[in-house]
């Protein structure tokens, strides 16, 4: 692989994945409505989904750019991916804690809405950003490794490809947590 990329390379290894994920991104929103509407407490779901939908994207690109990164200069163990696993699992139960008491501060002072109990602030994003990270890991890194493979800088493929299964994996993955939890 080159050590640096054309700017034609770049477009043209590029376009193509952002054109998935602009697609997958429009079906994952679409879905995502028709599943969580029928909800009573729809309300009060929806202050977590930007914020699962942005959390997701922060912890799963880092994620990607540094599996790459370790498989473009040739660090790329099982050691450095694991330390990449636990990193990002530490950070996304740190953050999905903080998506829910910030849930929990807007229902209750600002909306006032007392749809769902307490806990369920917590559980919720918590659930479904480890239910996500579960299956986009094992994914991404498997992109990551056949995009190398091919000759193709894992940086340009892989992360908008990822953003739409991504955005459907968290959507799947809260639908499925809200139906363990037995939300209304």
């Amino acid at each position: 692989m080159e050590t640096q990329d054309t700017k034609g390379k770049i477009v043209k290894e590029t376009f193509p994945s952002e054109t998935i994920s602009i697609i997958g991104d429009i079906l994952a929103g679409i879905i995502l409505s028709l599943l969580i509407l029928p909800f009573e407490s729809f309300l009060a779901l929806i202050l977590m989904i930007p914020a699962l939908l942005s959390l997701r994207g922060n912890l799963s690109g880092p994620f990607i750019a540094r599996t790459s990164r370790d498989l473009i200069i040739g660090n790329f163990s099982k050691r450095s991916w694991i330390e990449n696993v636990f990193a990002t699992f530490v950070l996304a139960i740190i953050t999905a804690i903080f998506i829910g008491i910030f849930s929990i501060i807007l229902n209750l002072l600002i909306f006032n809405l007392e749809i769902l109990p307490t806990v369920h602030f917590l559980s919720i994003p918590t659930i479904t950003i480890i239910l996500t990270l579960s299956i986009s890991i094992p994914c991404s890194t498997g992109l990551n490794y056949i995009a190398f493979k091919r000759g193709l800088n894992p940086n340009n493929v892989v992360n908008p490809i990822m953003t739409a299964v991504d955005d459907f994996f968290t959507v799947f993955c809260f639908f499925l947590t809200l139906i363990m939890l037995g939300v209304p």
